[in-house]
């Protein structure tokens, strides 16, 4: 075979592995893309849900507020709740309508949403027509309590199939990431090895022919006798593929941060309401092992709406930012502290041995909101309203626990100032009364 057919060859084959190298940058770039889409659609999702849940209670508490007050100001949050609720059932139709199962989810919670309005608009209408005692029968049947249990299970639901398809598709990106870094390793093992047997190549068949000639053409100019000189060979060769790695890399990296924002505040940097199940779960799991306590603090600000109202949502963000941190401050470093939306928190604190502890926990927690903070360049005192359900004692399920502070809670709030009510059996009579 002659020297430029066998160099024809080389050059095929080099321009062969170069489109093939292109074709794998294009495919690995519209992947990654992918991916993150994946992650940024499950953040929408969960963010949505969790938007839809807080415009029903400010909903519910709108018509609280007038059914108890007559006070018509309070039917300003449940018109826009009402409004942003079917708004944001509308976006999560069209974020999954490629999802059969969410689709069915989403219409049993449209249902259930519309019982829901059409209790409170009942009740409502009843109270604008002087007909307060009946429209309080129909709160005490406790049928609207029942629409939002409902609702938090279709949402929960709704959000633990899209959470089963992002972890889905994390184990496939996963698997297509191990088989591309395979795919890489050979072919940079195929690049090298083509890369010497190119480098030999030229030499052989070109510089050293060339280099013999000219050391020729001086030895008989010189009169010397010709022979064949020894050839050293230098080869030099770069990383053709270390773009792949690094594009690789940045990948991983985005996903990672897209997946923490998917199970954290944005604001408050704690963890949110998707976070709140799966740990409360593994802290009465542990809990059993070692016949210790666990104790939930459901925690709402006192009157941030007024402060929303009057002072703007900048500082109302920046009450939340200085709440949350107040918060972590006062807990021990195996608690945990969430942001379950609006200006609502929830603390579980783990490994307590004695009722005295869950105590010495709640004082710690009310101390830090006893003097005026900065907020700004301005002062201002912060409360809220504590109540706290403690597993064994109230309690054995995660969601009672939850929904018994939830209720000492309300219990605190009719106090004033930074207050913390722990739950007996007896607030569930006052509840349902």
């Amino acid at each position: 075979m002659s020297v430029r057919l066998k160099l024809a060859l080389y050059l095929l084959v080099l321009f062969s592995v170069s489109i093939t190298s292109s074709i794998l940058t294009f495919k690995l770039e519209a992947y990654g893309d992918k991916k993150l889409e994946w992650v940024i659609h499950t953040h929408d999702v969960i963010t949505n849900s969790e938007k839809l849940l807080s415009s029903l209670k400010d909903a519910e508490t709108g018509q609280r507020g007038f059914l108890l007050t007559h006070n018509v100001s309070y039917l300003q949050p449940y018109y826009m709740g009402e409004s942003e609720a079917r708004n944001i059932l509308e976006r999560l139709y069209q974020l999954t309508r490629d999802n059969k199962d969410q689709q069915a989810a989403l219409d049993h919670l449209s249902e259930v949403m519309q019982l829901k309005f059409d209790e409170l608009k009942e009740t409502i209408e009843l109270a604008q027509n002087n007909q307060q005692a009946q429209a309080l029968v129909i709160v005490r049947e406790d049928k609207g309590k029942a629409y939002m249990d409902d609702l938090r299970k279709d949402l929960t639901q709704f959000i633990n199939i899209e959470l089963i398809l992002l972890e889905k598709r994390k184990g496939d990106y996963k698997e297509n990431r191990s088989k591309l870094v395979t795919f890489i390793k050979l072919q940079m093992v195929f690049l090298a090895f083509l890369a010497i047997a190119t480098l030999f190549f030229m030499k052989r068949n070109l510089f050293d022919p060339l280099h013999l000639l000219l050391s020729s053409t001086k030895k008989m100019q010189q009169g010397e006798k010709l022979d064949i000189a020894d050839i050293v060979e230098q080869n030099e060769m770069g990383n053709l593929l270390s773009a792949f790695f690094k594009m690789n890399e940045i990948v991983h990296e985005k996903t990672e941060a897209l997946t923490y924002k998917a199970h954290h505040d944005e604001l408050t940097g704690l963890k949110n309401r998707t976070m709140v199940n799966e740990d409360l779960q593994y802290a009465l799991q542990h809990a059993e092992r070692t016949h210790s306590k666990v104790a939930i603090y459901f925690i709402d600000l006192n009157k941030f709406k007024e402060i929303n109202d009057t002072l703007g949502h900048d500082v109302g963000n920046e009450v939340l930012i200085k709440t949350s941190q107040l918060l972590v401050k006062a807990v021990r470093r195996r608690d945990n502290v969430y942001r379950l939306g609006g200006d609502e928190f929830l603390i579980i604190g783990q490994e307590i041995a004695q009722h005295s502890g869950v105590k010495r926990l709640s004082s710690k927690l009310q101390d830090q909101f006893t003097s005026p903070v900065i907020i700004g360049s301005e002062p201002m005192s912060i409360s809220l309203s504590m109540g706290v359900a403690i597993y064994p004692d109230h309690a054995q399920h995660g969601e009672e626990l939850i929904k018994y502070a939830d209720i000492a809670m309300y219990e605190a709030k009719k106090e004033e100032g930074t207050t913390c009510s722990e739950f007996t059996p007896s607030m569930l009579k006052r509840e349902s009364d």
